[in-house]
């Protein structure tokens, strides 16, 4: 039978075989395991229009508000559209803007690139929301922060870095 000494310690072929594959065992169950964070979600741009009032929508409005995506400086103006038919993902009037809502983006380019506009045609109102640019970074393992969400909405220069609020649309 054939043997082998380590750490002072005879051992078996076939015992230091189960040895190895017990310690490979306790090293994977000790593995940190850990959900992938939902960048789409945390990169997103986050909007509510103001219901109400003197500078908020009415329900007729919102119901035949819709979007434009355009190209910005294409010649012709490349763009497309979409009628929420006044219903909103997040609920209430609130929407993100990312590669699933309002266009979906499965493969570049993705929704970065795109200039919107919100529109309600009847009363000639536009919102502008353009040059969004992102930045962010894995921290260890499990977490990811991100460190630009900048964007201009209606000229206005926004940086909702790190935050999931959502920005107020008035009228």
């Amino acid at each position: 039978m054939f043997h082998f000494t380590i750490f002072g310690r005879k051992f078996m072929k076939t015992q230091f075989f189960y040895s190895l594959l017990a310690i490979g065992f306790l090293a994977i169950s000790c593995a940190k395991e850990c959900d992938e964070p939902d960048i789409q979600r945390i990169n997103s741009l986050y909007f509510e229009l103001k219901q109400g009032g003197s500078d908020g929508f009415d329900e007729d409005e919102i119901d035949e508000l819709y979007f434009v995506r355009y190209v910005p400086n294409s010649e012709p103006l490349i763009a497309d559209t979409f009628y929420t038919g006044g219903v909103f993902p997040e609920g209430g009037t609130k929407f993100l803007i990312n590669d699933e809502y309002p266009f979906r983006n499965n493969e570049a380019p993705y929704y970065v690139v795109y200039g919107y506009e919100i529109v309600v045609e009847s009363d000639g109102y536009a919102t502008i929301i353009e040059e969004i640019e992102l930045g962010g970074e894995y921290d260890g393992d499990c977490g990811y922060t991100n460190t630009k969400k900048a964007f201009k909405l209606n000229g206005e220069d926004f940086d909702q870095a790190g935050s999931q609020e959502f920005v107020l649309i008035t009228k």
